[in-house]
């Protein structure tokens, strides 16, 4: 039985005003509010996505500490702001420490995005999934074709030079020419996000990124 009901309707307005009173001297103040609006229903939601998660033929980290935004951000690099004014969920492939392919859910004040990332991408490893596409560019062309039909969008930092000038102009070359890439996509906060459609919407572009991410897991 699905337990994500939906986030709270205030909760992007109270990720709006903690821009501006994201203090030291408030955090106990905004720490009820937070678990209240983001800890406690992102938890269900990563819930509920276990299951699908669990359908993939690629193993993911699936331990809540390891998916799970925490409220608090690194006093290392924001010493005086010390919640996140964002909220997020990751699965990751398990058993790596760079170049893990992963799925992911974020959402700020005024958008969420969701869609599959990959996690400390190394030269290497990068250049190993290019070899993959690019043996396979017919297949990787038609998948990508398919997401972006359904409303993806591919997003990452392309080389300045064609750098597989004797490949076909396709879609997978469009990956290949990207230093790395993300297939994403990013909305506008709206109903959905204060209902259980969330949660089917996720769960639904997930899926979609199944095949894709299976293919370049291998």
């Amino acid at each position: 039985m699905k337990q994500f009901k939906g986030f709270d309707k205030e909760t992007n307005k109270f990720l709006f005003e903690l821009q501006f009173s994201n203090t030291i001297e408030k955090q106990g103040e905004n720490l009820i509010k937070y678990k209240k609006y983001i800890t406690e229903p992102i938890h269900l939601l990563y819930l509920d996505l276990l299951d699908t998660i669990s359908r993939f033929d690629v193993s993911f980290e699936t331990k809540p500490a390891r998916c799970i935004s925490t409220p608090y951000t690194d006093r290392r690099f924001s010493p005086t702001v010390p919640l996140k004014e964002y909220m997020y969920l990751r699965f990751r492939q398990a058993n790596r420490k760079t170049d893990m392919l992963g799925l992911y859910f974020d959402m700020g004040c005024e958008t969420y995005g969701f869609g599959m990332k990959i996690y400390k991408p190394t030269s290497k490893g990068m250049d190993l999934l290019r070899e993959k596409i690019s043996n396979n560019a017919e297949y990787f062309s038609k998948l990508v074709d398919e997401l972006v039909d359904k409303g993806f969008e591919i997003c990452g930092e392309k080389y300045k030079k064609d750098h597989f000038s004797d490949l076909p102009e396709c879609s997978a070359k469009e990956l290949l020419n990207m230093k790395t890439f993300s297939i994403s996509k990013y909305k506008s906060a709206n109903e959905n996000v204060y209902t259980e459609k969330l949660e089917a919407e996720l769960s639904e572009a997930f899926l979609d990124l199944k095949e894709f991410i299976e293919l370049s897991a291998k």
